[in-house]
């Protein structure tokens, strides 16, 4: 009798969950679409970046989300990881320009993560290049069902984005999307060449996609403004006051989901940049680096979020 209870019991918690899980996703795709909607507009030529990403940011506060991570704006041949720095670098729109803006959204560690780009750029060989992302995300959202391997999806992202004279880019790429985790277990590749993974009920996916006129590479800068606690540092000596009250912070605010710089700006007035390095030298955090195709190379970039069901798919976003 006592273990019936206790497996009805732990089935209830199950299915309580399980909506929980649900109810936040929807909620935190919904914020992210109105989001989407908001700051399309405010992408102008010679509007200045920080006015991009914190207006974006301030609108999912407001709307009752939480940043899953701070809002990238990568512009031309940054593909990704780029966000404002703690001062402001002076980043400014510009005519020829080919934006791009990442976004996440979490309620209570459940995370939908979108991405768009909007082109300044008139040449003709750059007029397609939204399309292809645009594209290759339908047809990859198409595929999506229980049992698929994400290595087929792959391939199709592959022909599709090369169809359109561009590269995907090897080391981007769709993701699986796991509680307070932006990068789950499973990946969703670019390339058929690259490992996959079975998409299962219950599975919530990044189907994203990368597009470029380069090589289909990017390398890491020497740039960094986000930031992550690694999970698996045990204790270690700390000599700065401002270290230890940064990684309470984070701890307490952001858990193992990145963060800016320029947010920790906003809570210490001094001690942030000393802090950051002690803490990324004793293993603490990781580096974000900004991601970087070749020189004189165009990136877009397309991405929604979409749970695995038993039919195929729902999109969140």
């Amino acid at each position: 009798m006592s273990a019936k209870k206790n497996e009805s019991e732990k089935s209830e918690k199950d299915e309580e969950d399980e909506q929980l899980k649900l109810d936040s996703l929807k909620k935190a795709g919904k914020i992210a679409q109105e989001v989407k909607e908001f700051i399309k507009p405010q992408i102008k030529v010679g509007t200045k970046g920080l006015e991009i990403v914190t207006s974006a940011e301030k609108k999912i506060s407001e709307l009752g989300g939480a940043c899953a991570f701070p809002v990238n704006l990568s512009i031309n041949n940054i593909a990704a990881h780029y966000t404002s720095p703690l001062r402001d670098d002076g980043l400014t729109i510009e005519e020829n320009d080919l934006v791009k803006i990442d976004l996440g959204v979490h309620i209570e560690g459940y995370i939908v993560d979108t991405a768009f780009s909007v082109n300044f750029n008139q040449e003709k060989f750059l007029q397609n290049i939204i399309t292809a992302t645009d594209t290759a995300v339908e047809a990859a959202k198409m595929m999506a069902k229980p049992g698929v391997n994400t290595k087929d999806i792959g391939k199709k992202i592959e022909d599709i984005v090369k169809g359109f004279n561009y590269n995907p880019i090897k080391e981007l790429g769709g993701h699986q999307i796991e509680r307070w985790r932006v990068h789950g277990t499973k990946a969703l590749p670019e390339l058929g060449t690259q490992g996959g993974d079975e998409m299962e009920i219950g599975d919530v996916f990044a189907v994203e996609i990368f597009a470029s006129t380069g090589s289909g590479s990017v390398h890491s800068t020497n740039n960094c403004h986000i930031y992550a606690l690694n999970p698996y540092t045990g204790r270690v000596p700390l000599r700065r006051k401002s270290s230890k009250q940064i990684l309470g912070f984070v701890n307490r605010n952001y858990k193992t989901l990145p963060f800016a710089e320029r947010w920790l700006g906003e809570e210490f007035q001094i001690g942030v940049a000393f802090g950051l390095q002690e803490l990324i030298q004793q293993g603490k955090l990781r580096e974000h680096n900004v991601l970087s195709e070749e020189k004189d190379a165009y990136v877009a970039q397309s991405e929604e979020t979409i749970l695995i069901t038993e039919d195929g798919y729902q999109q969140l976003t």
